[in-house]
């Protein structure tokens, strides 16, 4: 009877192990498709794609100057976790992207990305937004005003004229009848400021949140990542609620 109980106890173990495993394994998210794909230009862009359900918005991620895609890598797992879509891109001079880092031709390349989600009926009915970094916040806001399909954008340490790309006159005209989170480090003079006087300018649903410290772009995730991930989804669910009747 001892071994009989033993046996016994094994076999639940294993069940629940198996169990385990196979709940783990359904609940994985879909694993990235890695498209390249070439610019107006011929230059070749890379990006990540992460599926989620058809009705899914989608996210484009843009990253810092000098940096690449992988900087989004500690929030990715958050956002497949809420639902959304995600597009990672490699912005044209930077990681895998060719090209040099022409900041009129990168704007470019963001209206050709949303045009690809659409031809490859990946957009979602739901539309989409912009994520961005520093530089890549600024292009951020320029592109989300430039996309009809774009309903918002979060603006990560943006400023009033990074190596001539000024997001100001988007921000106030382009995003009036749209949102967009800006969130800067107080000692990180040239944001903070900035976004204090695009908040004051701006027309549309604006938030913005300032933190402590000097952490820039995509660094904040570094220091203090909980908090600054919690105010990125609960903005995004907002952005994407069903409308009110």
């Amino acid at each position: 009877m001892k071994h009989l109980e033993f046996a016994c106890k094994r076999f639940l173990v294993l069940v629940c192990v198996v169990m385990s495993v196979s709940l783990t394994t359904a609940q994985a998210p879909p694993a990235p498709e890695t498209i390249t794909r070439a610019a107006a230009d011929d230059t070749a862009l890379v990006a990540d794609y992460y599926p989620a359900g058809d009705a899914a918005p989608v996210l484009i991620l843009l990253h810092m100057l000098n940096s690449r895609r992988g900087a989004y890598d500690p929030l990715i797992p958050d956002l497949q976790a809420d639902g959304y879509a995600i597009l990672n891109v490699d912005m044209r001079g930077h990681g895998d992207s060719d090209g040099s880092r022409d900041w009129d031709a990168v704007i470019a390349d963001m209206a050709a990305w949303v045009d690809w989600l659409a031809e490859n009926e990946r957009s979602g009915d739901m539309g989409l937004a912009f994520v961005g970094g520093s530089i890549g916040a600024n292009v951020a806001l320029i592109s989300c005003a430039q996309s009809d399909a774009c309903r918002g954008a979060v603006a990560l340490s943006p400023g009033l004229d990074y190596r001539g790309v000024k997001p100001e006159a988007a921000l106030v005209d382009g995003l009036a009848e749209r949102m967009a989170l800006l969130v800067a480090a107080q000692n990180d003079a040239s944001s903070s400021t900035a976004i204090r006087q695009m908040f004051l300018n701006a027309k549309g649903d604006v938030s913005a949140r300032i933190y402590p410290g000097r952490a820039h772009g995509t660094r904040l995730f570094d220091s203090r990542y909980q908090s600054v991930s919690r105010l990125i989804l609960g903005w995004l669910a907002e952005l994407f609620a069903p409308e009110e009747d």
